[in-house]
């Protein structure tokens, strides 16, 4: 079998990791997960690190490197073609000699529980399982119940020039989260205000007053799949919480998909939130489709 070669992808090849991509997620999961415009993002990104595997001119494998911003630890996600059976191998050996160059001492890698091959790679790696997580979904087949807000809360759409209050609001809501790690306004900007995906009307911030209480940032899911909704960030900063925040920027989400036609809405969840995050989607007529893993290792 001809070898396999890792490399940089050109900053022309979007469609075709693109369809790498969701080559992987089809077969994991039965439908697409990215498109090409989302991919070109990822490119331009100075943040990712992205290689590519590539077998007799097709591209057998996706990998892409984030770091802490300590720089200690490496979060590595890598993505199989089908039709290129342990090509993940090899570009896992490359991704982790690259973190451990830049002076890593940890990998973190993610696989979602149905990808039993890689599993079991990560696994003879040395790789041990840390945590879960959850992807949720809900089906909008009626419209939604709005959830009344606390007192003396008031809920509405970011408006132009609230980009680094929003932002410093997330981080608050998010800074005891496990796992969480704050990245700089710039780097967290591309995804949340600059993306193409990016639509100002579906971020919505919760005020008492003129502080931010919490937020809820959604989107067309980066599939672009017809009616298919995602709830990227919802947090409720500290001092506001158990007092029914949280469902009420859920419900209104739901209502606002709705009303523009979107038939479903997901979001990802920590599967050991201490929030309560879980159980609320729950409540709120959510249930779990999918579990992803965290796995690490302790880089020699």
């Amino acid at each position: 079998m001809t070898e396999l070669r890792v490399r940089k992808p050109a900053a022309d090849e979007a469609n075709a990791v693109a369809a790498l991509v969701n080559a992987h997620a089809i077969a994991v999961r039965g439908e697409p997960n990215i498109t090409p415009e989302t991919v070109r993002e990822w490119l331009t990104d100075p943040a990712i690190d992205i290689r590519v595997a590539e077998r007799s001119g097709e591209l057998a494998c996706y990998g892409d490197m984030m770091f802490a911003p300590d720089g200690l630890r490496a979060h590595l996600d890598l993505r199989e073609h089908p039709d290129h059976e342990g090509s993940s191998a090899v570009l896992l050996d490359v991704l982790e000699a690259a973190a451990a160059e830049r002076g890593a001492t940890v990998c973190r890698a993610y696989s979602d529980r149905a990808e039993t091959s890689y599993v079991g790679l990560l696994e003879s790696r040395g790789y041990r399982a840390i945590r879960c997580s959850f992807e949720m979904l809900v089906a909008l087949d009626h419209a939604p119940k709005r959830t009344a807000l606390p007192p003396g809360v008031e809920l509405r759409p970011r408006q132009e020039g609230e980009e680094r209050a929003m932002y410093e609001a997330s981080t608050d809501a998010f800074a005891d989260h496990w796992g969480f790690e704050p990245r700089p306004y710039e780097e967290w900007a591309r995804r949340h205000v600059e993306s193409a995906l990016t639509d100002r009307s579906l971020q919505f911030l919760a005020f008492e007053g003129d502080e931010i209480a919490g937020v809820c940032l959604c989107a067309p899911h980066q599939s672009l799949q017809p009616g298919f909704g995602w709830v990227d960030v919802l947090g409720v900063r500290p001092p506001w919480r158990r007092q029914g925040l949280a469902l009420a920027l859920l419900t209104h989400a739901f209502a606002e998909f709705c009303d523009r036609g979107f038939d479903r809405v997901g979001l990802g969840v920590d599967g050991e939130s201490t929030t309560g995050a879980l159980q609320l989607y729950e409540r709120a007529g959510m249930h779990v489709a999918k579990q992803d893993d965290t796995f690490e290792r302790m880089l020699p």
